[in-house]
C-alpha cells in the first residue's frame, strides 16, 4: 500500500483515498510494541500470501551449505552491508582484506570491524543493552561519522535519516525497552516476519549516532539464526538489500503512516529473503519453485 500517496489525496478531499485508508484500518492487527510516543504499530496479516511463506520454507529446507560456505559468507555479508553505508572497496579485494588485515582505507575498516561483529555475535549468548552498545563500538572502531553525537551509550542528539526523525534521546530508553521485551517475547510464529518486525524498530530508533543499519542488518540474520535457522550463517541477505537499496528505504519510508502500519517493511523483509533462497538455489541448480515477483502481488492487494 502506498501510504504517502493515500494520506496526500485523503488531505486533498479524496474520498476514494479515505475510504481504501479506512478499509486498511479495519484489517490492522496490533503489535505488542509501541513507537516513542506509545502508539502501538500494525501489522496487515490478510496482507502476507501464506504461499510466499511456504516457500520460504520449502527452500530454506532444501539449501545445502558447508563450513566453508558460511566462513565466505560472513566475509560477503560484511562486505555488502558495508556497500549499503557507501564503502567503496569492491568484491576482487575482499581476499587481500581479511588475509593481510588491510585498513588504510575506511572501507576496507568498515568490513573487518563488520566481521568482526558477527564473531562478536557467534560468541556472546546475551542479546541486551550491552550487547548492542558492545556492537557499536566494534563496528564503528575508527569509522565513526557522527563522533560529536557519540554518547556512553546512546546518541546524544537528533538524528534525521532521509524523512524519518528518529526518536528524541530522552526516549530511548523507553523504545529500547520495547524492543527487548518484543524481541524476547513469544508473540509472532513466523521468525521471519518477527525479524522484519525487529529490522524495522531498531533503524526506527536509531539508538546510536552511526553503525545503526549496520547492526540492523547483524541482527537480522543473527535472529534468524539464533531461531534454529542455522544455514542462514552461509546466507547473504545483504547481498539482496544491497540491490534493492531504492526499495529498502522506500519500504522503511512507507512504514510511517498515520495508522502506524509496517506492513510494507514486513513485505519487502519476506520478499528479500525470498530472493535470496532463489538465488542461492539458483546457483546451486536446485529448482524447488518457479519465481514469483512478490512486488506485483503486493502492489495490486
Amino acid at each position: 500500500m502506498e501510504y504517502k500517496i493515500l494520506e496526500r489525496d485523503a488531505k486533498l478531499g479524496s474520498q476514494t483515498a479515505a475510504r481504501l485508508l479506512s478499509e486498511r484500518e479495519s484489517r490492522l492487527e496490533t503489535l505488542h510494541i509501541r513507537d516513542a510516543m506509545g502508539y502501538s504499530l500494525a501489522w496487515c496479516p490478510a496482507t502476507i500470501p501464506q504461499k510466499l511463506l511456504s516457500e520460504i520454507n520449502q527452500m530454506y529446507q532444501n539449501i545445502s551449505v558447508t563450513d566453508i560456505d558460511t566462513d565466505i559468507s560472513v566475509e560477503k555479508e560484511s562486505f555488502h552491508s558495508c556497500r549499503i553505508e557507501g564503502a567503496d572497496t569492491t568484491i576482487d579485494e575482499l581476499n587481500e582484506i581479511f588475509r593481510a588485515k588491510r585498513t588504510d582505507r575506511k572501507g576496507d575498516r568498515m568490513i573487518l570491524n563488520t566481521y568482526r561483529a558477527v564473531k562478536f555475535l557467534n560468541l556472546t549468548a546475551k542479546r541486551n543493552e550491552d550487547t548492542l552498545v558492545r556492537l557499536w563500538e566494534i563496528v564503528t572502531d575508527g569509522v565513526c561519522d557522527n563522533p560529536g553525537l557519540s554518547g556512553s551509550k546512546f546518541r546524544t542528539g537528533t538524528v534525521t535519516v532521509g524523512t524519518h526523525s528518529a526518536p528524541d534521546v530522552e526516549l530511548l530508553d523507553y523504545c529500547m525497552k520495547q524492543f527487548f521485551t518484543f524481541y524476547h517475547g513469544e508473540n509472532i510464529q513466523s521468525p521471519y516476519i518477527k525479524v522484519a518486525i525487529v529490522h524495522f524498530y531498531f533503524v526506527y530508533m536509531h539508538p546510536f549516532c552511526d553503525g545503526n543499519g549496520r547492526i540492523a542488518r547483524l541482527l537480522t540474520s543473527d535472529f534468524l539464526i539464533r531461531s534454529g535457522l542455522n544455514n542462514f550463517s552461509a546466507l547473504t541477505l545483504s547481498k539482496t538489500i544491497n540491490e534493492t537499496s531504492q526499495a529498502y528505504y522506500m519500504a522503511l519510508e512507507n512504514s510511517e503512516n498515520s495508522l502506524h502500519d509496517i506492513t510494507p517493511f514486513i513485505q519487502y523483509i519476506l520478499k528479500t529473503v525470498y530472493d535470496n533462497l532463489f538465488e542461492v538455489l539458483e546457483n546451486q541448480n536446485i529448482h524447488i519453485v518457479n519465481y514469483v515477483d512478490w512486488n506485483e502481488v503486493f502492489y495490486n492487494e
